[in-house]
């Protein structure tokens, strides 16, 4: 599977009828730690398949599918990645949720996950500004501050950033959604991508000749949250409880219900 992934279809003799399944523990390898609860990476396989499906439904080419694959799982080494998927948890997790996906009114979404939220995880119709992102609701997450990663503080030289940068504004969670650089509006999202920031949900203060700043939760802090979610795991809770708590709009169903249609 692996070798499927990094050289594509066409350069691979594979089976005409190929098995999403297959595939899937290299995928939820990719996202998720081996230290997770199997609740937790259960819950990471239902996503991976949703997201998956949906975007084979989406492009209809599994070549270009499993090319966007290779290229979100590329900061990982191919030793990493057999080492991880060779870990009882992945297959174990994609066995015990077969054919489970999460959907919106039966249809396949967009489901997005990160590591550690601010506290709240954010609203999808508030971040992507569209009715149609209305499915991704905040919920609560507070457990996520507890995590020996919720701060994180990088510093950058004044001299490579703009001579006037503010937070103008920030959604309901907290996390700035433009910033004001020499009289121009940035993305939040993108601005801390770009500048290597765990977080948009972050402070900023001029510390000498640099600019520091203090970032709260990993990620993008739309949907999944892993620590969260494996809190919850660790106190009992299903793949299912887990999921519903995250995606309170959404449905678990199976995948043969959606794809017939």
């Amino acid at each position: 599977m692996i070798t499927i992934i990094f050289n594509g279809v066409d350069t691979t003799l594979i089976n005409r009828k190929f098995d999403v399944e297959t595939i899937l523990p290299v995928i939820v390898a990719g996202q998720i730690g081996d230290n997770y609860e199997l609740e937790t990476i259960k819950a990471q396989a239902v996503i991976a398949r949703s997201n998956l499906y949906r975007t084979v439904k989406e492009q209809k080419s599994l070549n270009s599918v499993l090319n966007q694959i290779r290229d979100e799982i590329k900061n990982k080494s191919l030793k990493s990645l057999y080492l991880l998927i060779m870990q009882d948890k992945y297959e174990r997790a994609v066995k015990e949720t077969k054919g489970k996906v999460i959907t919106w009114e039966n249809k396949l979404k967009l489901v997005p996950f990160h590591e550690i939220s601010a506290g709240d995880t954010r609203d999808g119709e508030e971040v992507f500004h569209s009715e149609e992102d209305a499915y991704l609701k905040s919920v609560h997450s507070s457990v996520d501050k507890e995590s020996e990663d919720f701060l994180n503080s990088v510093y950058i030289n004044k001299n490579i950033l703009p001579k006037e940068l503010e937070i103008k504004s920030r959604d309901s969670a907290g996390y700035v959604t433009e910033l004001l650089a020499d009289g121009k509006v940035l993305e939040g999202e993108s601005f801390r991508m770009g500048m290597g920031l765990s977080s948009a949900n972050f402070t900023i203060q001029t510390i000498g000749n640099k600019v520091r700043f203090l970032c709260k939760g990993k990620g993008h802090g739309l949907g999944f949250s892993q620590y969260g979610g494996n809190e919850m795991a660790k106190n009992s809770k299903t793949e299912e409880e887990i999921l519903e708590y995250y995606f309170p709009e959404m449905e678990i169903v199976e995948i043969d219900a959606v794809m017939s249609k």
